[in-house]
């Protein structure tokens, strides 16, 4: 059987619908992704698998079930680790061991062996590509769902697990929509510098953190 769910990639600094796309079929065990997946796509089959165990379901590799994963459009190359949850969610549906409806959702999340979710990059590009493609729903780690907030016209559902994300689109758990609150934008930062705020620099940020690691004096024209 065939199950689809909407994620979405950047290409650029632009955001694109990518469509998961999970056919499950008997056969000898396999799990196969294509559509350009870099390495963090097609390395994400183990982590998917042992999520969905850890979530109450049999994994598809303890299964004679070949799995193919389909991104599309295939000729755009795919990155990180945010396909993890459609992906999951894709092959539960094709192999009906969940049911839902997964028009205007948008779907995406790293998911931890034990089912948990990490936060992702880029959500405020996928938000915006939400209103613009007339998608009315975003799914993603409960992390993530502040700073989604900010995007007005939208439903932002953060989620903790992948267990949780099945228990909410199945109608059996009940989750607010995450509502905008200025007050969580104004919180005082843990720290005053933060080298995640600097793009490029490769070689001063090493040096910076090498100097940082050993303790050791850093003459400031060596940053130059």
């Amino acid at each position: 059987m065939l199950g689809k769910v909407f994620s979405a990639g950047i290409l650029g600094l632009d955001a694109q619908i990518i469509e998961v796309e999970v056919d499950a079929s008997y056969g000898l065990r396999h799990f196969q992704i294509v559509g350009l997946p870099d390495k963090a796509v097609e390395k994400s089959r183990e982590r998917v698998g042992a999520a969905i165990e850890s979530s109450g379901f049999q994994s598809p590799h303890h299964q004679p079930v070949r799995v193919l994963v389909s991104l599309a459009p295939a000729d755009l190359k795919k990155e990180g680790s945010l396909y993890n949850l459609p992906i999951a969610l894709g092959y539960l549906l094709a192999a009906e061991k969940i049911k839902f409806g997964p028009q205007n959702k948008i779907i995406l999340g790293e998911l931890a062996l034990d089912g948990r979710l990490r936060p992702v990059k880029g959500v405020i590009s996928f938000a915006i590509l939400c209103l613009e493609k007339g998608f009315s729903e975003i799914i993603l780690p409960k992390e993530n769902a502040t700073e989604v907030s900010l995007i007005k016209g939208i439903r932002v559902i953060g989620v903790e697990t992948l267990k949780e994300t099945i228990d909410y689109l199945e109608g059996k758990k009940e989750i607010l929509a995450k509502e905008l609150n200025i007050q969580d934008f104004l919180k005082e930062p843990e720290h005053s510098v933060d080298l995640g705020y600097i793009k490029g620099q490769e070689s001063s940020k090493r040096a910076l953190e090498v100097a940082a690691t050993g303790s050791h004096h850093l003459p400031q024209e060596n940053l130059g």
